[in-house]
């Protein structure tokens, strides 16, 4: 299984690991990372059992969403890649 990034994707997990980095101790923001990229390799295996996204716009878009503390990583699968699309925090999101 290969992980992409769209460009915004990539854009905001960099500025979210700047802010962790500059607001905690050294080396926060790739412990972060580590967890982080755990979590995914753990979860998206499983996305056949995932249902579409809540929110209105992601569903509609076929997206599909994955929660990993407050932040929402919205992603596609084709065939054997998954394209992280989207991630942002809970509280950007609407319905």
């Amino acid at each position: 299984m290969e992980i992409n990034y769209t460009l915004d994707a990539f854009d905001s997990l960099t500025a979210l690991l700047l802010f962790i980095e500059k607001e905690n101790t050294k080396g926060a923001g790739i412990r972060w990372l580590n967890k982080f990229e755990s979590f995914l390799m753990e979860t998206l295996p499983s996305h056949e059992v995932m249902p579409f996204c809540n929110n209105k716009t992601f569903h509609q878009l076929k997206l599909k969403c994955l929660n990993y503390n407050d932040w929402i990583i919205a992603f596609t699968v084709h065939h054997t890649t998954i394209n992280i699309e989207a991630i942002l925090h809970k509280s950007r999101l609407k319905d």
